[in-house]
């Protein structure tokens, strides 16, 4: 396992065009060949370049489990093409609030959404993955999945979240959470880290206190 600091183009901003599992990364079709070839070292898994939505931010428009990916319903036939050449399953899920990514945040425990998803909307999301499904803000912003990202039973969470807050995300995903920010000072953590079972990458902006925040609230060090 490893740590990195990184950018993407001098973008220090690398989780918002990486989606993240233990089999493989997706990573969006702007990102250098360099890049790409750092993150195989790295994360010890396949790294596949497609866009969504015509766009290189899959951090932002994806969702799911390595198992199953949501994707929003402006994806492109030639990318849902691209996905099924890859071997990879997907749903599309059919809402307004296309930034799956930022606006859903789950685990094998659970499903946090933004609290704006239809009751039709909450129930159809129960059906694809048999979980508990809650709506929730977290620290005034209602896009969870922008503000969490999670490793195994860890989690590190937006700085400001509410005490309350935080006990309903650790009830409902079982994870041990940590408020923290990212690249001097960003509070919404996926913006900022890619991770899985063998590497932690995080943004090349980060600090000293910012990087050991992230390695003990992700389990990469002992806390």
């Amino acid at each position: 396992m490893g740590t990195r600091l990184i950018g993407f183009n001098k973008n220090p901003n690398i989780g918002l065009y990486v989606f993240a599992t233990d089999k493989y990364l997706l990573v969006g079709k702007e990102i250098n060949q360099k890049s790409v070839e750092e993150l195989e070292e790295l994360f010890k898994v396949p790294v596949h370049k497609i866009n969504i939505a015509g766009t290189s931010l899959l951090g932002v428009f994806i969702s799911g489990t390595e198992e199953l990916l949501l994707i929003p319903s402006i994806t492109l036939e030639s990318e849902k093409k691209e996905l099924e050449k890859l071997g990879l399953n997907y749903k599309v899920f059919e809402t307004d609030l296309t930034c799956l990514g930022n606006n859903i945040i789950m685990n094998e425990n659970g499903v946090l959404v933004n609290p704006d998803f239809s009751n039709q909307e909450i129930k159809t999301l129960k059906n694809i993955f048999d979980l508990p499904v809650k709506k929730i803000s977290i620290a005034n912003t209602e896009t969870p999945g922008a503000c969490i990202v999670i490793r195994n039973k860890k989690a590190l969470i937006h700085r400001d979240a509410a005490t309350a807050e935080i006990k309903e995300i650790e009830k409902i995903l079982k994870v041990k959470t940590i408020p923290s920010t990212i690249n001097m000072g960003v509070p919404y953590m996926k913006s900022g880290i890619i991770c899985n079972d063998q590497g932690l990458a995080i943004g090349e902006l980060s600090g000293p206190a910012e990087i050991m925040n992230a390695e003990e609230g992700l389990g990469f060090i002992d806390g």
